[in-house]
């Protein structure tokens, strides 16, 4: 399912992309929210990975098929 979400947005979605993700300003790295909330192990990601998190991918591709269709 991941990788059908990922193929429809415009570009793939990385960690660096997402509003959960905190990567420190000085070293641009950071465990993403999503996993860390669940208390699992704290990934730790320097933005360039690609999102593995159902929801998020789900509630981006609605975003940017509204964006779309409102022709912004």
């Amino acid at each position: 399912m991941i990788p059908e979400l990922q193929a429809q947005l415009p570009q793939r979605h990385l960690c660096k992309d997402c509003d959960k993700w905190y990567g420190q300003e000085d070293d641009e790295h950071g465990p993403c929210a999503y996993k860390n909330l669940r208390r699992e192990k704290k990934y730790i990601t320097y933005g360039y990975h690609e999102c593995d998190e159902e929801e998020e991918l789900t509630q981006r591709v609605e975003r940017w098929r509204a964006k779309s269709a409102s022709g912004r």
